[in-house]
């Protein structure tokens, strides 16, 4: 009794063991389909990794898991800034994780740092954690990483955990296939933490610790290269053996390192009728001993040999029967005998009641049938009957049956033939839990596949000998390459690359890398089931019994590129180089000229009258037209010369080697530019509409000494407007005097900001008078230059116009006016004076010209009824409402309006009925001549006479001689201005002048 009672205790312990083996296997598994995920995407995502490991279930399926993650290498260098980036990572949440910090803080040369962590609740503690904290998890790792193996931590403490704290790493290192470096990049682990109390308890729930406890220790590495000698505990015992018994031990291997599991029975493998069995055989045995005394008095001895003989057969065929009831009963599998017809249980073992939930009594009477489950039936069944009928001695199937509770219960059933007619021997063996492992390992194959089937890439895997076992959807997208019609390695090459020299010399690059471990990401063309060729990115890595290969379809990133080239260097009406291209080629062909001293030229074309066809006939025929003068201009010229598209209606040609002079160039040169101009001549056709257009025409030649590619554009720009005004449809080469007049130009105005910036503008005071007595004064700018000396208003205020800078001029104007007025005020002898200020077409248009003119009154503190702006007449005829009411507005403070250079331009006498004016001036141009030419006379006394009708006040400028005031004040014009009396005075100069007239009685022309 006591080797059966050993024989199931061992049996147990062997199920507990390989169960145990199993599920480690099966944790092995879950990790190692994380790590292809990052294998086939090196950046996969915080939110990738959370969907992937939720997908799984594991923590239904695999009980001990804590946590899934991702440990990331970080070298000690880039600590600061990985942090950085993984505190703004908001794939998982939108606020990342700002307080994220390596943990425990201290500098070291590397980092491994728990990165990805599935569930983050119960864990959060274990986020940032650098595992260098655990001596044993951090060797584990190192290991991984140098040998590329999987691996198994040494026992820890789990941070997490309050009891039972013993945890263990599944770590599988992770290398990023697309580096291209010569050896693998290590991009870190990705690892299944375990905690080894759910571990074993999730298999005692299963039947493995059926009458047995457990203790577990880990003996070490099993690598012959190590040196650690240190026993750790894994699990204290589970329960309290039986007093006395002896443990049995036995070890495990578990990747890299060594358990030892010490058993200990917790209670007797025998039944109570076999414990009972060695007491009624010695009684058995006192009895039979009595009989044979007794009988031996009775019978003869002839009789008692043959009793003695009858005793000890019937003695051999119980022991025999006994012996078989023994083994019946004590089997570790189930065993029963069935009536072959019925299908009822005549007799059974414990197992086989155990196995289904029923106690033996139960069993007994039933059928086979209805235990069986439905759709496992009709194969049991069939075997039943060639069993039967001697066609097979034995069977043996899988199958499932109904428990007592309910539940499916797997088993591996073995039938054998009696020799009593009519019956069968069935032996069954619960194979639940393989089953359970099983269909947990293809659910998470097909779930891995699955994932693997929905990549946004193509993946397939070589097995060694060549045959393609798998590919993803994507794949097959991409090259078309189905399994039907490409089965193999050899038959991909074939199609793919069709000719047989490239096909060699980029499959010898490739097996060449196997020795790097990796296929390194490279760009390929091949040709696809369709026939067509197309440029994709190949990679894999080398993995046991073969390749995992990865395939990115590169046509639309091409086409992206291709897309980005054009709409960076073209432009994208015309199809021609936009400036970017034109200025990189102009540069080529400098360097080229100079290198092989040979001229060309650079012609800047100008669409004439372009705006007008915009304006009258629309965008779309501009377009148009656009279009067909670059098809028109790439017929003109050669195919290698550039032909660009500057911008808006402008166009450059850049003609190349054409001869070795300037001379020669600048021939030549004309030559395609009149060819240009004729063919741009001819009709063109928009719409069904027919339109004519020419086009100006700057040119100049260059050689590639000393000159630049902006310096060429401007000075063709220069030579440009030169065509233009010589009235377009022609073309100019380029002067180097209109460049000197440009360059000086351009000076002029930046001394003009800085002399504004600096103060070098003054006002000068030229007096007004009327009847003897000066009644004011026009303020004129002056320029006092630092350099050059003062700088003639009729050379700077033109300037000043067309730049803009009139604007900031006439606003210092105003308010050094006003402030002037404002002092004359506190002076009796000037405090009647008005003054005069010109006001610029520009200034007087802006939308807070009003506003300018009452914040220097105001500023200065000044009355506007001294303040007098003088006005052209091309100023009022501009926007006659806008001008009215502005006018309007300023007169309400009392500001005055003086018409300047009255007669010069166009003016209707109905707008000047409509404008609130003060006065009109006669301009100098009909002063000077007013005592030669009739006409002046003429106009002075018709102005004078319109002027006094209208009821405004006439003052006439440039009066310079005694003849020219009498001749006004015979006609009734009594104000003038002139040198006569002054020329324009600095303020201090005017207000003497004032003095000695209007007060010292000073000598003035006789009137």
């Amino acid at each position: 009794m006591a080797q059966i009672n050993d024989a199931r205790f061992t049996q147990e312990t062997r199920a507990f063991s390989d169960a145990l083996g199993q599920r480690i296997t099966g944790h092995t598994e879950v990790v190692n389909g994380l790590r292809g995920l990052f294998t086939a995407n090196p950046h996969l995502s915080r939110l990738d990794f959370e969907r992937a490991a939720s997908e799984m279930e594991v923590g239904q399926r695999y009980p001990g898991v804590r946590n899934l993650s991702f440990t990331r290498w970080v070298p000690g260098p880039e600590r600061e800034a990985y942090e950085a980036r993984v505190r703004v990572d908001t794939s998982l949440s939108p606020d990342g994780f700002p307080d994220f910090k390596i943990h425990p803080p201290g500098e070291r040369a590397e980092y491994f740092v728990a990165e990805y962590l599935w569930p983050m609740v119960g864990n959060e503690g274990v986020l940032g954690l650098d595992i260098s904290a655990q001596p044993t998890n951090l060797a584990a790792m190192r290991y991984s990483r140098d040998s590329g193996q999987t691996v198994v931590s040494a026992p820890f403490d789990l941070i997490q955990e309050e009891k039972y704290r013993q945890g263990i790493v599944i770590r599988v290192p992770v290398f990023d296939p697309t580096a291209g470096t010569a050896e693998q990049r290590f991009v870190g682990a990705v690892a299944s933490t375990l905690r080894v109390y759910d571990l074993v308890q999730g298999l005692g729930s299963q039947g493995f610790l059926n009458g047995i406890a457990v203790a577990m220790t880990d003996q070490g590495p099993v690598r012959t290269d190590s040196n650690e000698t240190t026993v750790r505990q894994l699990l204290e015992q589970t329960a309290p053996g039986l007093l006395g018994a002896q443990p049995l031990v036995r070890d495990l291997v578990v990747h890299d390192r060594r358990w030892q599991l010490t058993f200990y029975p917790t209670r007797s493998f025998l039944a109570p009728p076999e414990a009972r069995l060695p007491l009624l055989a010695g009684l058995a045995g006192v009895l039979v001993s009595l009989l044979l005394a007794s009988t031996v008095g009775l019978l003869v001895r002839q009789r008692t040999l043959a009793l003695v003989r009858a005793q000890v057969s019937d003695a051999a065929r119980r022991e025999s029967e006994e012996r078989f009831r023994a083994l019946f009963n004590q089997a570790t599998v189930g065993v029963a005998q069935v009536d072959s017809d019925t299908g009822q249980f005549l007799r059974l073992n414990q197992r086989y009641a155990d196995i289904l939930g029923y106690s033996m009594d139960e069993m007994v009477g039933k059928t086979f049938q209805s235990l069986t489950h439905p759709d496992d039936l009709a194969a049991d069944m069939a075997q039943v009957r060639r069993l039967k009928s001697g066609e097979l001695p034995e069977y043996r199937l899988e199958k499932r049956y109904i428990h007592k509770d309910g539940h499916v219960v797997w088993g591996d059933l073995t039938v054998s033939s009696m020799w009593i007619t009519g019956h069968h021997i069935a032996v069954v063996q619960d194979i639940t839990s393989r089953k359970s492992m099983e269909e947990t390992l293809r659910a998470n194959e097909q779930r891995l596949r699955s994932i693997l089937e929905r990549l946004p890439m193509g993946l397939c895997v070589v097995q060694d000998d060549g045959l393609i076992s798998f590919r993803n959807e994507r794949y097959v997208q991409i090259c078309g390459y189905t399994q039907e019609e490409v089965p193999d390695v050899n038959t991909w090459w074939q199609r793919a690359y069709p000719d047989a020299a490239e096909r060699d010399a980029i499959r010898q690059k490739l097996i060449d890398a196997r020795n790097q471990g990796v296929i390194p990401a490279a760009e390929y063309t091949i040709r696809c089931a369709d026939g067509k060729l197309k440029p994709v990115e190949i990679s894999g890595i080398f993995v046991e019994g073969g390749r995992l290969i990865t395939m990115q379809d590169l046509s639309q990133h091409k086409a992206a590129e291709e897309e980005i080239n054009t709409l960076a260097y073209y432009d994208p009406l015309t199809r021609l180089p936009n400036r970017r291209l034109l200025m990189d080629r102009l540069q080529q062909a400098l360097a080229t000229s100079a290198r092989h001293h040979r001229s060309g030229a650079l012609l800047m074309l100008d669409l004439d009258n372009f705006k007008t066809l915009n304006e009258t006939r629309g965008h779309d025929r501009g377009d148009a037209l656009l279009s067909q003068v670059a098809h028109r201009l790439r017929g003109c010229v050669h195919e290698d010369d550039t032909v660009a598209r500057q911008g808006g209606d402008e166009f450059v040609v850049v003609l190349e080697d054409l001869g070795g002079s300037p001379e020669e160039a600048a021939a030549r040169g004309e030559e395609v530019g009149q060819r240009i101009l004729s063919v741009l001549r001819e009709p063109y056709q928009l719409d069904g509409d027919t339109h004519h257009s020419s086009l100006s025409m700057g040119v100049t030649v260059f050689s590639g000494m000393h000159e630049t590619a902006d310096e060429l554009l401007k000075r063709a720009d220069l030579a440009l407007y030169q065509a233009k005004d010589a009235g377009r449809d022609t073309l100019r080469f380029y002067d180097p005097r209109m460049q000197a007049a440009v360059s000086a130009r351009a000076a002029l105005e930046l001394d003009m900001r800085t002399g504004l910036a600096q103060g070098q503008f003054e006002l000068y005071y030229q007096p007004q008078i009327d009847h003897g007595h000066i009644i004011g004064a026009e303020a004129l700018l002056r320029w006092r230059h630092p350099r050059d000396g003062f700088v003639s208003p009729a050379h700077f205020i033109p300037l000043a116009e067309e730049t803009g800078l009139i604007l900031p001029l006439g606003e210092w104007v105003l308010k050094t006016a006003c402030q002037c007025l404002a002092t004359w005020a506190q002076q009796p002898a000037l405090a009647p004076l008005s003054l005069a200020v010109n006001v610029s077409p520009r200034q007087f248009h802006q939308s807070g010209f009003v506003a300018q003119v009452l914040a220097a009154l105001a500023g200065a503190g000044a009355d506007g009824r001294q303040l007098k702006l003088e006005m052209t007449e091309g100023l009022l005829l501009e926007d006659v409402e806008d001008t009215i009411d502005k006018m309007g507005q300023l007169k309400g403070y009392g500001v005055g309006f003086s018409l300047d250079d009255f007669g010069t331009g166009y003016s209707s006498l109905s707008y000047l009925k409509r404008l609130p004016l003060d006065q009109l001036k006669i301009d100098q141009s009909f002063v000077r001549d007013v005592l030669t030419d009739p006409n002046d006379a003429a106009i002075a006394r018709t102005v004078v006479a319109l002027g006094t009708s209208l009821g405004l006040r006439v003052i006439a400028e440039g009066v310079e001689t005694e003849a020219q005031r009498e001749f006004l004040e015979r006609h009734n014009c009594h104000a003038w201005q002139g040198y006569l009396l002054s020329p324009p005075l600095p303020l201090a100069e005017f207000e003497a002048l004032v003095h000695r007239t209007n007060i010292a009685g000073g000598a003035l022309p006789p009137v």
